[in-house]
C-alpha cells in the first residue's frame, strides 16, 4: 500500500514537471517568434531602403553599389534568408499553437479537477466568471419579511438582465491614451438598481456585467476560471504547477 502511495505521488510529479516544461517551451517559443518578427521587419526595411535608392538614383547607384551581378546575387540571398526566417517562423507558430492548445487542455483538466475537490485547505478553486453574487442582495432586503425569497426574485431578475444579449450597458473611454470598454454607470437600469437596492448590490452587477463581456460576450452565460482563493484573482498554471510540485513531493508528504 505505501509503495503503490509513493508510486503514485511519484507519477504525479512527473506529470507536473512536464506541463511546467510545457508552460516554459511556450514561453519560449512565443519569444523566439517576436525575435523573428522584429528580424524579418529589419530585413524587409533594408531590402526596402535599396530598391528606393536604385529606383530613385539609378546612375549614382551604378558607381557606388557593386557591381550589377554581385549586387543581383546579393539580393537573391537576402531574399532566400528572409524566405528562410519566414519558413521558420511559419514552423514556430504552428508550434506555438500546439502548445498553446495543449495548455488550454491542461488548464481545462485542471479547472475539472479542482470543481470537484473538497479539500478547504487548497488555495485554488474555481469561479463562474459572469455569475451574479446573490448575497448583496440578500443584505439589501434584509428589513423585508419576506426578504430572502424577495432577494432570490430580484437576484434572478438581474442574473437575466446580465445574459441579455439586447442589453449591453457599456461605453468607450480613454484610459492612459487608449479606448477601453467600461461599464455606463448612467444606464437606466443600472441607476435604477443602485437607487433601489443600493451600492454592493449595484457593484455585483457591475462585476458580473464585466466578466461576462470579457470571458462569454456571445454566449452569455457565465464560464469556469481557475481561482487563487487567496488572491481572488485568475490563477495562472504556473501559480497551481508550482503548488502541486510543491504540495506532491514525495519526502515531503511521506515525512
Amino acid at each position: 500500500m505505501e509503495k503503490e502511495s509513493l508510486e503514485e505521488l511519484q507519477r504525479r510529479c512527473s506529470l507536473f514537471k512536464e506541463i511546467s516544461q510545457l508552460y516554459e517551451a511556450n514561453y519560449e517559443e512565443k519569444r523566439k517568434v517576436q525575435e523573428l518578427k522584429h528580424k524579418l521587419e529589419e530585413i524587409e526595411n533594408q531590402h526596402k531602403k535599396k530598391n528606393k535608392k536604385v529606383n530613385e538614383n539609378p546612375s549614382e547607384s551604378e558607381e557606388e553599389n557593386e557591381p550589377e551581378a554581385e549586387q543581383e546575387e546579393e539580393n537573391e540571398e537576402e531574399e532566400e534568408e528572409a524566405e528562410a526566417e519566414k519558413e521558420l517562423m511559419e514552423a514556430l507558430i504552428a508550434n506555438e499553437k500546439e502548445s498553446k492548445d495543449e495548455l488550454n487542455e491542461v488548464r481545462r483538466l485542471f479547472i475539472n479537477h479542482f470543481k470537484n475537490a473538497s479539500t478547504s485547505s487548497c488555495p485554488f478553486g474555481v469561479k463562474r466568471m459572469g455569475e451574479l453574487d446573490s448575497e448583496p442582495f440578500t443584505e439589501a432586503m434584509k428589513c423585508s419579511k419576506d426578504n430572502h425569497y424577495e432577494a432570490m426574485q430580484k437576484c434572478t431578475l438581474w442574473s437575466k438582465y446580465i445574459r441579455d444579449p439586447h442589453w449591453h450597458p457599456f461605453k468607450f473611454v480613454k484610459i492612459r491614451g487608449k479606448l477601453t470598454e467600461v461599464v455606463d454607470g448612467e444606464d437606466k437600469k443600472l441607476k435604477g438598481l443602485k437607487k433601489e437596492l443600493g451600492e454592493k448590490a449595484y457593484e455585483a452587477v457591475k462585476t458580473a456585467l464585466i466578466e461576462m463581456n470579457e470571458y462569454n460576450p456571445s454566449g452569455r452565460f457565465p464560464v469556469h476560471e481557475l481561482w487563487n482563493l487567496e488572491e481572488d484573482r485568475k490563477a495562472t498554471l504556473k501559480d497551481v504547477v508550482e503548488y502541486m510540485l510543491d504540495g506532491w513531493t514525495p519526502n515531503k508528504r511521506l515525512r
